[in-house]
């Protein structure tokens, strides 16, 4: 064992039984462990926001969408083949979990003296709806296997509010084109997604019904959703897409253009960079102030033990080797810090997770209560970076240990 360094710990710590230095460790560990707090909860709370606004944009119009080049994805005069020959090909790349074809159609919809605007949106009996399921606030989800149900509907909980309508009503749906068509249709169930630039005025409905209304062949369609494993891996999926479909040379095929979801609703995923954004200059500012925090006080434990730093220099103790039993009692500090401060926020992320105290309004961040998300990963990688950052920036000290003079250093009582 090297002798200076077991002396100089000898030292340290049979000064007093109350270490001296205490009360400004404490606050420096303190200051760690808020920063910790502060960064993991922006984080989980980043990454919350993220994963509720990727599910909903997705359950609503799928990953990625094949429709008619040129126009909006929602639209009812340019139907597509529904049976593209590279249809098997799309559902055998990795991470593709489905394919789902659609239909759209613009009306009106009516109810006693209310009328709004819709956008009529056809599924049919194969279509995942589990999506509009973990969203109904009344009713039911149709089931659009059953022929019974060809003109049941469901209408989101803003509408439903505009028109005072409720599940098991009857309303009136008016397709204007060439000549204006009526369909009666039973309100079967009411969701409420929390989207509200989006369902404001969607209106689930039977694929089948729409391709009449909109007097298309049978096949034919606005579109083909394409649902993935996991959000991130959609962006390589659709260039994949675009690269099967280039090599397709089925003349019988429609043209199509690939559409992901975050294409498709930029003002959503906009919104969600901005706060990436923001989470990494929190980031950045609390891992400044752990750090400073963290000089300030081995600065005063420093000062506190100048004799000490003298009689050790007096021995022929090397700067390097001093600093080092400082730092050894800085990093002490940071570490029960940074885990008392993951304690903290997990204890905290937990609570807000099951119990929803800290709630929003739905209109502005389109979710009632503040999502949380741990990411493990990311967590761990933190963890280490801010310890490797803040151990970094203790070295700063050191400038002081070279500039104590034994001589004098050892006259201070």
């Amino acid at each position: 064992m090297n002798t200076n360094l077991f002396i100089a710990k000898t030292l340290w710590s049979g000064g007093s039984k109350k270490h001296p230095g205490g009360r400004n460790s404490f606050i420096a560990g303190l200051s760690v462990a808020v920063s910790m707090i502060v960064m993991i909860v922006a984080i989980a709370v980043s990454d919350g926001f993220k994963k509720e606004i990727r599910e909903k944009a997705a359950g609503f119009s799928g990953s990625i969408i094949l429709s008619a080049p040129g126009i909006e994805v929602v639209n009812s005069k340019y139907p597509i083949k529904g049976n593209l020959s590279y249809l098997d090909e799309i559902s055998a790349i990795e991470g593709v979990t489905g394919l789902q074809s659609y239909s759209y159609s613009s009306g009106i919809m009516k109810s006693g003296d209310e009328i709004q605007g819709i956008v009529l949106k056809g599924v049919g009996a194969g279509y995942n709806l589990d999506f509009f399921k973990k969203s109904l606030s009344e009713g039911e989800v149709p089931n659009y296997a059953d022929s019974l149900s060809r003109r049941s509907i469901l209408v989101s909980s803003r509408l439903a509010s505009m028109l005072s309508i409720s599940a098991g009503d009857k309303v009136q749906i008016y397709f204007i084109g060439e000549s204006v068509k009526a369909r009666s249709c039973t309100v079967a169930g009411i969701y409420n997604a929390q989207l509200e630039e989006i369902d404001k005025a969607l209106v689930i409905g039977n694929i089948d019904e729409v391709s009449r209304i909109n007097g298309w062949l049978p096949g034919e369609v606005s579109g083909i959703e394409i649902g993935t494993r996991t959000f991130d891996e959609s962006r390589g999926i659709a260039t994949g897409i675009e690269e099967i479909i280039g090599k397709s040379t089925n003349e019988d095929d429609s043209d199509v253009s690939v559409t992901t979801v975050e294409e498709l609703y930029p003002h959503l995923f906009d919104w969600l960079t901005l706060l990436d954004f923001n989470v990494l200059i929190v980031i950045i500012l609390m891992v400044i102030v752990a750090g400073f925090n963290m000089i300030s006080g081995l600065l005063i434990i420093l000062f506190e033990k100048i004799s000490m730093i003298g009689l050790l220099k007096s021995l022929g103790m090397r700067d390097g080797s001093i600093h080092r039993v400082f730092l050894y009692r800085a990093l002490m500090i940071v570490i029960r810090g940074i885990a008392a401060g993951n304690a903290a926020a997990l204890l905290l992320l937990w609570l807000q997770h099951r119990y929803g105290f800290l709630s929003l309004d739905p209109a502005n961040y389109f979710v009632t209560q503040i999502p949380v998300h741990i990411d493990w990963i990311k967590l761990a990688v933190l963890n280490v970076v801010s310890a490797v950052l803040i151990t970094l920036i203790l070295y700063i000290p050191s400038v002081f240990i070279a500039g104590v003079e034994p001589d004098k250093s050892l006259r201070v009582k």
